[in-house]
């Protein structure tokens, strides 16, 4: 065959049927592909995975990359901002000072030693981190974190060797600057009144304050603290007039003083009730101290006590915060007793999906679980109103003061928005009734999204109408080109979210993060006053801290807070000045993002096929308007589609925009189901605790969160996140998921549910989505097996040849599978390590080219055997040293010795986290008979590849285009495992001549050592050259029709390799397979299919006639159930 004309039959850019024409795939072709795939960084249009995208480079240039594409980059601003501090200390402050560490120290042995301890401390410690949770990686996500803009990091990093402490400016006089600038950015990005000069500030117009709490738990407790201390400011001025107005000659400002009530009528202070001093207007009450210097200075009175700090120390006597609650309660015993009222500090009101902060906060000032009254939230995760007027209205009765409410603007597990705007007008309502209360816009998540409605043209907010007419796409036959510093796709703001981002500047207080959406490094969080002057009510004072005057007020005088990295400020400060808080910077970003997570809804809604033994349930239902998008349209118009072509539809832009999350997270749970024979249906799962049972093994192998066995190790290719809704807790939605799972509507245990945060802007580019579909399914069909299966002694069957006198004890094992029994239909597939104790006895057994079996003697799952069930031992300390590091130049090393550095290969037995497993070990001879038994432990080393056989039938319509197999390797030897895909087919191990090496390339240097590094994980192989395609070739006697016989005639063949594990998504590479030498190792083409029958699937055939017919069929008609569904 011409080495230049591969042409399998079918195309390798999907399985599934397509009636377009299958492309002719060649060499040359390939080569082309991956050539402008990898140049495609300063272009518009480029292939990925063979199909043409457009890509936009504007925002890849703000991070470092998941491939730290820009690692140039930010080496070279890294070494700038090393190389000026370094000048900073050299020449801006008496640049003649004497050194202190000369040449004569740095030659001192101590003085090496110390060195040299730094970078081996460096190496051990950058060692450990490589088993962190790669964050920035496609492959995340389940957290509220992503990758951090190269901008914040430098940054930091700039700010760092300074060593500011943001907790006064004698320690931080640059970066406690630049916080205020910060905080001033950001109040304008909301729509609070930003004023250059403090004058300019009024109760009518206010003017605001910020500042950069550690996080937004900080910010949430301080936002909490400030409003309980307004709510009792009225009282507070009362009693202290009343008492000191004489000693300190203000009777006749008392007599007078007035303050606005909610009607907007003038009421004497000394005459209002307490109910009335309880409920002034919000901005009435912030502003109460300075109206009283206003009228102070009004009168003309002219006392030295009655300067600013002297008369605030005196009001702030009368404060509940000094006093204390019982004291100060206790001081107006007889007003509450004349007004018929209990005394109370109120009761504050959050959604079931508040932050945890909130219960923190409660419970730190004292307010009690009991008055921070969760409110149930509706369908859509979002409160329920209705049952907020319910509750206010009892505190109007019974003259409970409400001190606050909490707007969540990104709930932290559904990303969901509450109605601002309507919460705003209950408000009124309630105001025009005699109560009012403060509003805390929790938008740690979600305040970055107000940048989408600022112009960057004129930095002003957009309104509404604006923001919903700006770049509308217009129909065009032809794809239309954009320019070349367009962004990737992008998609606009639900209306809900934009309409509530409108009504922002209307809330108290706000929280935003700039660690959390603003793509900042921690700790760097954010609180935001409308009224700037509420921050007087937080002032403390400490002896080492400095006042401030005027523009050098101190911020952390008045916050919660103490000492605070100033280099945190500093990044966020470069951040905001590079990518800019406009529609043109971070609202281009969080566009793009939202784009990824309506893809990745689009994604959870479609992933449920027919014949899967289990269902999925976004968390947010599909609107009624969209009810006609079934799931196959879903597939087809939206993951499907090209991105141009996709840009253009208006109708699947829509359901990005107006469907799935409000903020990036997408909740949904699943749920075992059952086939029921009698109705040819499923029917779902009712028990609760099953439920979260598949939902945690599913999460298991979705999720990481300790340092060692490392993930790599475990197999685990991507992470999500997991929680619980509860019925108090999630109200609405916990009642709809409930029931559209399936559950047991008399049972109110809590169920379990997925989170998916998705942070990265790209996710579309390079068919990303497409990947982790794939993974995701996978690992539910895993999980449905770890509660189906039956316990089995289970079969292994390894390639390596054990004689060699320095054979470590490791090697690879591969299970025998079997089509007829669901507990053992899996390709697994695992790097084992034996008990070094035994290895010896295991090698006298031994001789030459034997096959290596092994039985496992107790019976377990085939999940237990591959994720060790709950057996691990997480986080040991190894009890022996590994090998030495060769990392000596980082700036000379090879590519290889990189990689050797971040491998875990070379853990000692005793060391490997995962549980011993009891095994018998024997050899097999070619006639089946066996040879010597050794009983010994084994510990799974690595999981190369766990794939679940049913979900391969039901995912695609036929066989492989070519024969695939799994080429995996260690450091001498490579081998390849045939990939069973669906009844019949067979199993194969064949070990190779040598370690492919794939054709270079001048745009990847290092590629052979790269494609070493990924066969120590596994890639999937296609063999073009096999005449039968990916079928198998079954045996000719009429009597043996399920025995597959051995399709591969020579021992040389040109092979494509994708670099990723079967997902047909990553790159293409052209190798070389030669097995001249020990060659083919096993072969299973009987007993794998042995035992078939399809009665026992029903599922998946059905009887029509004497004949059983595929049950798969086209599932155009397969709507998303009417239970998923909503009315707008």
């Amino acid at each position: 065959m011409d080495n230049n004309s591969l042409t399998p039959q079918h195309s390798f850019h999907g399985r599934r049927k397509s009636t377009r024409k299958a492309k002719h795939m060649t060499w040359g072709r390939v080569r082309s592909h991956l050539l402008i795939s990898n140049k495609a960084r300063g272009t518009v249009e480029t292939f990925v995975d063979g199909d043409a995208q457009e890509i936009w480079p504007q925002s890849a240039a703000w991070f470092l990359g998941p491939k730290a594409e820009n690692s140039d980059l930010l080496g070279e601003l890294v070494k700038s901002a090393v190389d000026l501090h370094v000048e900073f200390r050299k020449f801006k402050y008496f640049p003649l000072d004497p050194n202190y560490v000369t040449s004569e120290i740095k030659e001192q042995k101590s003085f090496k030693e110390a060195e040299n301890n730094i970078r081996d401390g460096l190496e051990e410690l950058s060692g450990r981190l490589n088993n962190s949770v790669p964050f920035f990686n496609f492959r995340s996500q389940g957290h509220m974190l992503w990758d951090t803009t190269i901008a914040s990091n430098i940054g930091y990093i700039a700010a760092l060797f300074y060593n500011q402490n943001n907790v006064a400016s004698m320690a931080s006089g640059v970066t406690l600057q630049l916080e205020r600038e910060v905080s001033k950015e950001l109040c304008a990005m909301v729509g609070y009144n930003v004023y250059q000069d403090e004058k300019e500030h009024t109760t009518e117009y206010p003017g605001s304050w910020g500042h950069l709490p550690n996080g937004g738990t900080v910010a949430n407790l301080e936002a909490m603290w400030a409003a309980r201390c307004l709510k009792t400011n009225g009282l507070t001025f009362r009693k202290m007039l009343d008492e000191k107005s004489d000693k300190l000659g203000l009777r006749k400002v008392y007599d007078k003083f007035t303050f606005k009530n909610l009607k907007g009528e003038n009421v004497l202070l000394k005459k209002a009730s307490i109910w009335e001093l309880l409920n002034i207007p919000i901005d009435e009450a912030i502003d109460l101290f300075d109206s009283l210097l206003e009228n102070i200075k009004k009168e003309k009175i002219e006392n030295k006590d009655l300067d600013f700090d002297n008369l605030f120390r005196c009001v702030k006597n009368f404060t509940l915060e000094q006093m204390g609650a019982m004291d100060f309660f206790r001081m107006f015993k007889k007003e509450y007793k004349n007004a018929n009222m209990e005394p109370s500090m109120g009761k504050w009101f959050s959604p079931g999906t508040r932050h945890y902060s909130w219960d923190k906060g409660a419970n730190i000032l004292g307010l009690g679980r009991d008055n921070l009254v969760k409110v149930p939230v509706d369908q859509h995760s979002r409160m329920d109103l209705l049952k907020l007027k319910e509750e206010l209205q009892k505190c109007l009765v019974k003259k409970i003061p409400v001190i606050g409410v909490t707007v969540v603007f990104g709930s932290t597990q559904e990303g969901a928005v509450d109605d601002l705007e309507n919460l705003l007008r209950i408000r009124e309502v309630f105001e025009t009734k005699g109560l009012t209360f403060y509003i805390h816009v929790d938008g740690a998540w979600g305040g970055y999204f107000a940048s989408c409605l600022v112009q960057k043209d004129k930095l002003m907010r957009m309104r509404l109408s604006t923001y919903s007419s700006r770049n509308n796409v217009t129909r065009s036959p032809r794809p239309v080109r954009r320019e070349a510093c367009d962004p990737f796709l992008d998609a606009k703001l639900s209306t809900h979210f934009t309409t509530q981002l409108v009504c922002l500047g209307q809330a108290n207080s706000i929280t935003l993060d700039p660690h959390k959406s603003g793509f900042c490094p921690y700790p760097a969080g954010g609180l935001l006053y409308k009224n700037g002057n509420i921050r007087k009510f937080l002032a403390q004072t400490a002896a080492y801290v400095s006042h401030g005057t005027g523009k050098n007020d101190e911020i952390n005088l008045y916050g919660i807070d103490g000492s605070k990295p100033g280099a945190a400020s500093a990044g966020v400060w470069l951040s905001h000045k590079v990518i800019g808080l406009h529609n043109k910077g971070y609202g281009l970003l969080l566009q793009q993002c939202t784009f990824s997570a309506g893809v990745m809804y689009a994604l959870w809604c479609s992933m449920e096929r027919r014949q899967d033994p289990f269902t999925i349930v976004p968390g947010i239902p599909i609107k009624e308007s969209f009810k006609k998008w079934t799931k196959s349209k879903i597939r087809s118009d939206i993951l499907e589609a090209e991105t141009g072509v996709l840009r253009l539809n208006e109708e699947a832009m829509d359901f990005i925009r107006e469907n799935g999350p409000d903020t990036l997270i997408n909740s949904l749970s699943i749920n075992i189901r059952y086939w029921d024979k009698k109705t040819n249906t499923w029917q779902n799962n009712k028990n609760v605790e099953k439920q979260k049972d598949f939902i945690n093994k599913f999460y298991k192998r979705c999720s990481h969160s300790y340092e060692k066995p490392s993930m790599v190790d475990r197999g685990i290719q991507v992470i999500l996140n997991s929680t619980i809704w509860t019925k108090n807790e999630n109200g609405g939605a916990y009642k709809y998921m409930k029931e559209a799972l399936g559950l047991d509507e008399k049972d109110d245990e809590s169920i379990g549910v997925i989170i998916n945060t998705s942070m990265s802007p790209w996710l579309r580019a390079q068919k990303t989505f497409k990947r982790v579909g794939s993974i995701i399914r996978n690992e539910m069909y895993n999980a449905y097996g770890a509660i189906h299966d039956e316990p089995q002694n289970l079969k292994l069957v390894s390639p390596n040849l054990t004689h060699d006198p320095e054979w470590s004890g490791s090697i690879f094992a591969e299970l025998e599978t079997s089509f007829s029994n669901p507990s053992l239909c899996y390709h697994a597939l695992g790097r084992f390590v034996f008990d070094s104790k035994d290895i010896k006895k295991i090698q006298e057994i031994s001789s030459g080219k034997l096959l290596l079996r092994i039985v496992t003697r107790e019976k377990m799952t085939v999940y237990d055997l591959m994720t060790g069930g709950d057996k691990e031992n997480i986080n040991q300390t190894p009890t022996q040293e590994r090998k030495p590091s060769s990392r000596k130049n980082l700036a000379m090393e090879n590519i290889k010795d990189k990689i050797e550095f971040y491998s875990d290969s070379d853990f000692h037995y005793q060391d490997i986290a995962m549980p011993e497993v009891s095994v018998t070990v024997f050899y097999e001879t070619k006639d089946g008979k066996i040879q010597g038994e050794v009983d010994t432990k084994m510990k799974l080393g690595r999981v190369l590849r766990y794939q679940h056989l049913g979900r391969d039938f039901v995912d695609e319509d036929d066989y492989p285009p070519s024969q695939e197999y799994f080429l995996y390797a260690d450091d001498k030897t490579a081998y390849l495992s045939h990939c069973p895909n669906r009844w019949p087919d067979f199993q194969q191990q064949i070990q190779l001549d040598q370690i492919p090496v794939p054709q270079a390339k001048a745009e990847l240097k290092n590629c052979p050592e790269l494609f070493e590094e990924a066969m120590k994980r596994g890639v999937v192989v296609y063999l073009p050259q096999c005449e039968t395609g990916g079928r198998p070739v079954l045996s000719r006697s009429k009597t043996k029709t399920t025995v597959c016989r051995d399709p591969l005639e020579c021992h040389f063949y040109n092979a494509l390799a994708w670099s990723d594990q079967g997902a047909f998504t990553g790159d293409m590479e052209q190798i070389t397979l030669k097995f001249y030498d020990v060659g083919k190792r096993w072969f299973n083409g009987k007993k794998i299919n042995a035992g078939y029958c399809k009665v026992d699937f029903p599922h998946l055939y059905k009887q029509e006639g004497d004949m059983w017919m595929d049950r798969r069929e086209d599932d155009s008609d397969y709507d998303v159930d009417s239970s998923n569904s909503d009315s707008d």
